[in-house]
């Protein structure tokens, strides 16, 4: 009787190793994605544009990246500037309003079949906004402050 039983349970986790094997194979093949094919956010790639504010968006538009962005109407036409989630937040939050000018550097991407510009830095005047690092990860309002405090740039 324990031998019947000691043979089920041996092929139920034979079944459950050859699942597993499965699906450690195909899950990688199928979930590359256009960020797999090269660096994400690749600081020599930088450009930085001058433009005006169209239109300010605390939160996406159906279809957009997540995160805040701003419209920018430059030369060249209407960019999509993706600033991250924390822009707008905190004691040294980005402050812009339509009409504005300003400059905005950062990296050209293509994310869900739209060009989206991926902003690190946001320049209004004489003020200085950094919103990601130089590995394109948003930076919170936290540790821009902390930054502030140490004096550091990012």
């Amino acid at each position: 009787m324990s031998r019947i039983r000691f043979t089920k349970s041996t092929q139920l986790i034979a079944g459950l190793l050859t699942g597993l094997l499965f699906a450690i194979l195909v899950v990688p093949l199928v979930a590359q994605t256009a960020m797999d094919s090269g660096p994400y956010y690749d600081v020599s790639k930088e450009v930085t544009l001058t433009g005006t504010v169209s239109t300010v968006l605390t939160r996406p538009a159906p279809g957009m990246a997540w995160g805040s962005h701003l419209l920018l109407t430059t030369v060249s036409g209407t960019v999509d500037a993706s600033l991250g989630n924390w822009a707008f937040v905190g004691k040294d939050a980005l402050s812009v309003a339509p009409g504005q000018q300003l400059q905005i550097t950062g990296v050209m991407k293509t994310i869900n079949d739209k060009q989206v510009f991926l902003a690190r830095v946001v320049t209004v005047g004489s003020k200085v906004y950094t919103l990601r690092d130089q590995h394109g990860l948003p930076l919170s309002s936290q540790s821009r402050e902390r930054a502030a405090r140490k004096g550091e740039s990012l």
